[in-house]
């Protein structure tokens, strides 16, 4: 009985051994970008061993790259159950549970990786960043700040707290998160229209201007951009040049009713009361309240 015994023993360390080599081999698959090899050998070293929670993490990681969230959340249960003590699995099911829209229990999962981890960089971006989608801004805000403590040269960090300023109130703050940010990503036009929106809420139109003007150099057709510039022009009474950005941004998105209403009023300020009205009587008759209200207002004959 002790020899069977002892037989069986090193028959289960045996196969422990030789999942945990398929495992290896698995991400090294994955690293090369061989997929489907990659899911093989993690599907193998389960059907070896399935009490090893490296192979059903590592599974569900390439489950959820690949789209299919249902199978990753699956394997990523069934990891933190044989391993609740490794920040990553929660962080990679918080992602899961994220894309499927089970924003409560993915910040539950984001929360437990940082307490298992206060480092783990991705568990802090991605939980500031559910937060900012979810418009709670003031929840975003130490998230991102921690970051940038740790690493105050992080891109990605300053750009959404800047964001979170911004729709906080904070227009100056946002200015210098934007700024900082535009120190390590110097060629990206969203930095440049966000800090641009924040200058113009705090007042700044001619500064708010050069930066809408330097997104627009990078990205020809960014329509947000012709928009904010049209209206920073506007709020300086450059009715002719604001005219002609958002004409630029109806040759984008010819049925903006945004685009429609900015062209009508900047018409309507340059004494152009026919083509102004026909503007917002269009962008009236797509359900835009504002246009509706300038209609009335002002286009009552």
């Amino acid at each position: 009985m002790l020899l069977l015994a002892i037989t069986a023993f090193l028959h289960l360390q045996a196969q422990k051994r030789n999942a945990e080599e398929l495992v290896r081999k698995g991400i090294t698959a994955a690293r090369l970008g061989y997929k489907e090899e990659a899911l093989a050998k993690f599907s193998e070293a389960i059907a070896l061993d399935p009490t090893l929670p490296e192979a059903w993490y590592n599974r569900g990681v390439l489950y959820y790259e690949s789209g299919n969230h249902p199978k990753a959340l699956f394997d990523l249960d069934r990891a933190a159950q044989l391993n609740p003590r490794q920040a990553n699995i929660f962080l990679q099911r918080g992602l899961v549970r994220h894309a499927l829209d089970e924003d409560s229990l993915a910040i539950i999962d984001l929360e437990k990786a940082i307490r298992l981890d206060s480092t783990l960089r991705e568990a802090r971006l991605n939980l500031g960043l559910i937060y900012y989608e979810k418009q709670q801004y003031e929840k975003a805000l130490p998230h991102f700040s921690f970051l940038i403590r740790k690493n105050k040269e992080d891109g990605q960090a300053l750009y959404h707290r800047g964001l979170c300023l911004h729709f906080t109130g904070h227009f100056f703050e946002a200015i210098g998160d934007f700024s900082a940010a535009l120190e390590q990503n110097p060629d990206e036009p969203d930095i440049f229209l966000s800090r641009g929106v924040s200058k113009a809420a705090a007042g700044l139109y001619y500064a708010a201007i050069e930066d809408f003007s330097r997104a627009i150099e990078m990205q020809p057709d960014y329509t947000e951009a012709y928009m904010n510039r049209g209206l920073a022009r506007f709020n300086l009474y450059k009715f002719a040049e604001a005219e002609a950005d958002y004409e630029q941004a109806l040759q984008q998105q010819p049925q903006s009713s945004e685009a429609l209403t900015g062209r009508g009023i900047s018409r309507l300020a340059q004494g152009k009361k026919s083509e102004g009205c026909a503007d917002l009587k269009k962008a009236s008759d797509n359900g835009f309240a504002k246009a509706t209200e300038y209609l009335l207002k002002y286009c009552k004959d």
